[in-house]
């Protein structure tokens, strides 16, 4: 935490400040950004200075396209083959998918992937049948909400973060003991290998490969690279707005405060990035405070690892070499060895700041 204080107050402070100025020209009298102003005038700078239209972006995303091709990379990256089985299900809309590696079944998972009256409303991966080894193989379940047409192409990363967290549960899920197998790592580790898959929703080679249009042309790599553009900005205010959950998160319950709205409003002096939002109490709506308790730190921390891990394929995502050492260097194993030795086996090397420090303070690339 006092690292990334350090690291990302400068960076966090020129995100705020382009987004103030933009405000100011809509209502000359702002003089504070909050969260709900950042999450449009973000939309906003992302459409006038770096020509990315979320509207025209969706229209190479539609459902059955991307998980098609989610699968399909993935799939190809790892060695893995997924094919649609009939099984008994919870609703209609489920698929269900065996999971085999050189012609051997591995595993099966479900995708409940659409909303509906009463389910779960958020994006998850969740463990149905614990793998053993030599007992029976691993199934789990992805649970997201996802649109039947048009997805966004956050929903685009999200899809390949918790299938991320799915090949893991299936590939990691052939232990001795139920307690290693799966995704069953250190808690500070689980998101780092889900995280890394997301840096694939974001390579021209890959989107074109599944992402066409009505008409059936695909993403242009022109797009796609002012779509990188864009996503340089906001990465200091968004990396300080995840340090603030962790502050408190992890202050919530290292010395319980007596009063939660003042506590929080201490941790948004110091940490921000952005002015609250009068005569509301966050700590109410902090959902991970429920199941991560004091380690909502667990996603920069993994961050910080999956940029690591992401050194090692260099300027080719598609190097199934390399995929297929991650997939038995890191994924594999499930919680049988620690994640650090983990990834120092994969890297060759321990862990280190360096790629991630890169990624969150170079300056956006002039649109």
């Amino acid at each position: 935490m006092e690292r990334l204080d350090a690291l990302t107050a400068e960076p966090a402070a020129r995100d705020v400040a382009v987004l103030l100025e933009r405000f100011r020209r809509d209502d000359p009298s702002a003089t504070a950004v909050t969260p709900a102003d950042s999450l449009y005038y973000d939309q906003v700078v992302r459409l006038e200075q770096y020509d990315v239209d979320a509207q025209e972006v969706r229209r190479y995303f539609r459902y059955d396209k991307v998980r098609d091709g989610v699968m399909s990379t993935i799939g190809r990256l790892l060695g893995l083959t997924f094919t649609s089985v009939t099984a008994p299900v919870w609703d209609p809309s489920v698929e269900v998918y065996d999971v085999a590696s050189d012609g051997e079944r591995i595993g099966r998972f479900y995708l409940d992937m659409h909303p509906r009256a009463g389910k779960f409303n958020h994006a998850a991966q969740f463990s149905l049948v614990p793998g053993i080894a030599g007992v029976r193989l691993p199934e789990g379940v992805l649970v997201c909400n996802f649109p039947t047409g048009s997805m966004e192409h956050d929903d685009v990363c999200t899809f390949f973060h918790e299938f991320g967290h799915l090949v893991h549960e299936i590939v990691g899920g052939h232990q001795r003991y139920a307690e290693f197998s799966g995704v069953a790592t250190e808690w500070d580790f689980v998101e780092a290998p889900s995280q890394l898959l997301e840096e694939w929703a974001w390579d021209a080679g890959v989107l074109g490969s599944f992402a066409t249009d009505d008409a059936g042309e695909a993403i242009p790599a022109s797009l796609v690279a002012k779509m990188r553009r864009a996503d340089e900005f906001g990465r200091g205010s968004w990396t300080r707005r995840q340090l603030n959950f962790t502050a408190l998160s992890y202050g919530l319950h290292a010395t319980p405060p007596e009063d939660l709205d003042a506590f929080t409003a201490q941790v948004d002096e110091h940490f921000g990035p952005f002015a609250p939002l009068p005569d509301t109490h966050q700590v109410t709506g902090f959902g991970h405070l429920e199941g991560y308790g004091p380690a909502y730190y667990t996603y920069l921390w993994s961050l910080v690892i999956a940029k690591d891990l992401l050194t090692a394929f260099g300027d080719d995502l598609m190097n199934e070499q390399v995929g297929r050492r991650y997939r038995d260097q890191i994924l594999a194993p499930g919680g049988s060895r620690d994640a650090a030795d983990l990834v120092e086996s994969f890297l060759g090397r321990p862990r280190t700041y360096e790629a991630f420090d890169t990624w969150l303070t170079t300056a956006p690339t002039a649109p």
